[in-house]
């Protein structure tokens, strides 16, 4: 009998962590033009040829009947710049976690030019969008989700013979968004975990965006394949943080700056 009451209080107790969240693809849907997920009631485009005051990304059911756009950063970017993130989060009929993916803030310049080479970064900006009554879209999570940096290595002939016609050096980093189980807030909304596997490679191995290239040793065959960056190719989980409204690393990020910023600064 104790076994059968024991049984039915855990049946009936809250459980905190919840069920994979539902990560819903979004394909391209012939009648709208919008990117829509496979059942069509929640589809999410980018508004370009409109005014100042009305472009930018939305949301938008049919079953729910209702449209939100939802980018509410201060910062109005050319949005012709952006496309629709392939995927949606789920999270309830009417919530989900959209994203657009677009150059860097604050500038929003997709490509920095400068002399001896040029760096590029694409950023994903999370929203959690509700197309219900009573509930409203935010920005909660951004990540670097591709950058490269190209630089110079050769300045003259002699710099070239000496590394044998290798005068680029790569830096490359991406990173993929995993949803997982998360935990329910006081007040009763699932928000998942979210895994951010990431990926850093530089070419030549011995290539550093802190050094003087024509300073630095020829390199050998071997490190001209590019070569894994261990400290920034890393898995970190994010977590939600209700004091916040934002997602939040449950583990310090490393100093990747050199793969992340247009010039980074040189490290003490």
């Amino acid at each position: 009998m104790k076994n059968v009451f024991a049984l039915l209080v855990a049946v009936a107790l809250p459980v905190a962590a919840y069920a994979q969240p539902d990560l819903e693809p979004l394909t391209l849907n012939p009648d709208s033009k919008l990117l829509c997920n496979p059942q069509a009631d929640w589809c999410v485009g980018i508004k370009t040829d409109g005014s100042f005051e009305t472009n930018g990304p939305f949301a938008t059911s049919r079953t729910l009947r209702a449209d939100r756009s939802f980018w509410d950063l201060p910062d109005i970017p050319d949005f012709s710049k952006f496309t629709v993130w392939p995927q949606l989060i789920r999270m309830s009929e009417d919530r989900a976690l959209v994203g657009v993916v677009g150059p860097a803030e604050p500038d929003y310049k997709l490509e920095t030019q400068f002399s001896g080479g040029s760096f590029s970064r694409k950023d994903l900006y999370l929203f959690e969008v509700g197309l219900g009554e009573q509930t409203a879209s935010n920005l909660v999570f951004i990540m670097p989700m591709s950058t490269e940096a190209t630089i110079r290595s050769c300045f003259n002939e002699a710099d070239q013979k000496k590394r044998d016609g290798h005068c680029i050096d790569a830096y490359r980093f991406k990173a993929d968004l995993k949803a997982l189980a998360g935990t329910k807030t006081a007040s009763g909304v699932e928000y998942p975990d979210l895994q951010v596997t990431t990926q850093a490679t530089r070419a030549p191995a011995n290539a550093s965006r802190y050094a003087d290239s024509s300073a630095q040793p020829a390199p050998t065959q071997a490190q001209v394949t590019p070569a894994a960056d261990k400290q920034c190719s890393y898995q970190v989980t994010y977590k939600w943080k209700s004091e916040d409204s934002v997602y939040a690393p449950a583990a310090p990020l490393p100093d990747c700056a050199e793969f992340l910023q247009a010039a980074p600064t040189a490290k003490p």
